[in-house]
């Protein structure tokens, strides 16, 4: 099978991690699968923000936490090292949102690819975007006029043998 589709196939969202920080190489191969992404009208409107900072990874797992309403020993970020936030401009944005989408699919396969684990999640937007959550967009450095679409937490899968979950097939027609 062609490398490219065994790397979808095996793809899974990961629950654990270590704590051991995914590497400076990796993580700009990761984010460049990000940029390399295609774009509606070629426009780019997304940014990358890449969290290692374990104070602030902290308080965005907390706050997130808080926001659903979920129980103190759940871990929205799984214990990720990295978190990384796409945003688009707030204004003449047409299509930001699938950007944004599709470049954490890329950094998800490159990190799969790389022997990564990783996890698209987008509650994290919901904190940062909220009241509560504007002094840490402010810290991350998030752009002004800009608002958090999604994100994917990166590391070393704590986990390795969890398989991919099983896909509902049931889902196709064809029109010929």
């Amino acid at each position: 099978m062609n490398k490219t589709i065994e790397t979808i196939m095996k793809r899974k969202g990961a629950m654990s991690y270590t704590s051991q920080q995914v590497n400076e190489s990796d993580m700009n191969t990761i984010i460049s699968a990000g940029i390399a992404g295609p774009t509606a009208r070629n426009l780019q409107n997304r940014h990358f923000t890449v969290v290692q900072k374990q104070e602030l990874l902290q308080q965005i797992n907390d706050g997130t936490r808080i926001l659903m309403g979920a129980p103190s020993e759940y871990n929205p970020l799984y214990g990720a090292p990295t978190l990384i936030i796409t945003s688009a401009p707030i204004e003449n944005a047409q299509f930001a949102d699938q950007d944004c989408a599709i470049a954490v699919e890329n950094m998800t396969l490159t990190a799969t690819a790389l022997g990564l684990g990783s996890r698209y999640i987008v509650s994290p937007t919901r904190f940062i975007e909220n009241e509560t959550g504007n002094t840490v967009k402010q810290a991350l450095g998030i752009p002004e006029k800009y608002r958090t679409v999604a994100c994917l937490i990166v590391g070393y899968d704590a986990n390795p043998s969890q398989t991919p979950v099983t896909r509902n097939m049931d889902v196709v027609n064809y029109v010929k």
